[in-house]
């Protein structure tokens, strides 16, 4: 679920220090038909039941690329209906976009904002009250690398309400900006910002560190830190003062990050509390390559990892932690790697995108994406059957007087 770089459809090769890290993930990720190991009194490992019926509904996709969808970045409305996300497409403009969807688990509607046209929208998530959704945004570009490296320093975040109406961007100092979030009182906004690399480089950005901006007062300060990560993934307040975050090769043990992952059992998730200098110690160090993290209300964790085989967890405010081991590979795929993943508030089910990569030897590999849920009650998995762009019901966006 790591946010590469800002804009989508504007992709780079990752430098070499971190593809040898996702090898080692997408072979862990291979294990998920594995056993469980033993478990402590204050962890409990849910089984889930017969997944052939899940297996059954994603096979077509995940054997052939042209039922697949670039699902990515997802948004749960504290309503537990509403879900947020980001799809990638040619379906409505044969030179492609990433649009900004709303889809109702209830009612299985489907409604597309009507954006600009002229960006590539890259994250979008609702506020925590649910009054708003924030964004993040590169304009398209020809896909050379200066125009890519424009498009980057010229990443925008925006807001708007809910139903579409009062758009804004935010008024910020250039540079690559990604994943933003909103403050629990809805009067703050959170986000990466990122430098660019030299021209040449196998990625455009790294030094990953987490920005402010007062929505009041328009000052935007550096949240904590700097901590200069190589890579993140998503943030989201645990209070008002302190964030759960995703974060991947801080820059002050670039030169003993091995020994610095295996101290910390290769965790990936801080908890980082406003104004902190010191760069914090990994959490949730009891499972394997922990990432992903999130929470629902009542401040229960929820995250990736391996323990062993690929799996989620939810790690309660008493130190509970359960388990549910992702289901094993459809016939045919090599290997797989989780896109994204979201609580519902209430914690009843989870939202994820996965990517099934088949890896055939005569051609490219081609990569499927697959939304699903999983029920954490009764520990079922699901597809999610989302309409196609084209059924999409527009919603007018209007810009703020």
């Amino acid at each position: 679920m790591r946010h590469l770089e800002a804009g989508n459809g504007l992709k780079k090769a990752a430098c070499p220090f971190f593809l040898v890290f996702f090898l080692v993930s997408i072979v862990l990720l291979a294990m998920a038909m594995g056993t469980y190991g033993c478990s402590s009194q204050s962890e409990q490992a849910i089984v889930s039941p017969s997944m052939s019926q899940y297996l059954a509904d994603i096979a077509p996709i995940a054997t052939d690329p042209q039922n697949g969808r670039d699902f990515r970045h997802l948004s749960i409305h504290q309503n537990g209906s509403d879900l947020l996300f980001i799809e990638c497409s040619h379906e409505l403009n044969p030179a492609g976009g990433c649009y900004v969807l709303l889809y109702n688990l209830s009612t299985q509607s489907l409604s597309r904002y009507g954006l600009p046209e002229r960006y590539f929208y890259s994250s979008a998530s609702f506020s925590p009250r649910g009054h708003h959704v924030v964004m993040s945004r590169v304009p398209k570009t020809d896909g050379s690398e200066e125009k890519s490296r424009e498009a980057y320093e010229s990443s925008e975040i925006v807001l708007m309400k809910t139903d579409g109406t009062d758009f804004k961007v935010l008024q910020l100092a250039k540079g690559n900006k990604v994943a933003p979030i909103m403050s629990e009182d809805e009067t703050r906004v959170a986000y990466w910002r990122s430098t660019l690399r030299p021209p040449g480089s196998k990625s455009f950005s790294s030094k990953f560190d987490i920005w402010e901006v007062n929505l009041k007062t328009g000052q935007d300060n550096l949240y904590a830190g700097p901590f200069q990560f190589f890579t993140v993934s998503g943030l989201q307040y645990f209070s008002q003062d302190e964030m759960l975050i995703g974060a991947y090769g801080p820059m002050k043990y670039a030169q003993s990050y091995y020994e610095y992952r295996k101290k910390y059992n290769d965790s990936e998730v801080y908890r980082v509390q406003r104004g902190a200098l010191a760069l914090p110690e990994p959490i949730l160090t009891e499972v394997n390559y922990a990432a992903n993290p999130s929470v629902d209300k009542e401040r229960n964790i929820y995250f990736s990892g391996d323990r062993p085989g690929s799996s989620f967890f939810r790690k309660s405010t008493s130190g509970v932690i359960e388990q549910w081991k992702f289901p094993p590979f459809p016939k045919g795929i090599g290997m797989g790697n989780l896109r994204a993943m979201v609580p519902a508030p209430d914690g009843s089910y989870m939202v994820f995108v996965y990517e099934y990569v088949n890896t055939p030897w005569n051609y490219k590999p081609a990569h499927q994406y697959i939304m699903g849920l999983l029920n954490t009650g009764t520990s079922e998995w699901s597809r999610l059957r989302i309409p196609p762009l084209q059924s999409s019901t527009p919603i007018a966006v209007k810009a703020a007087d």
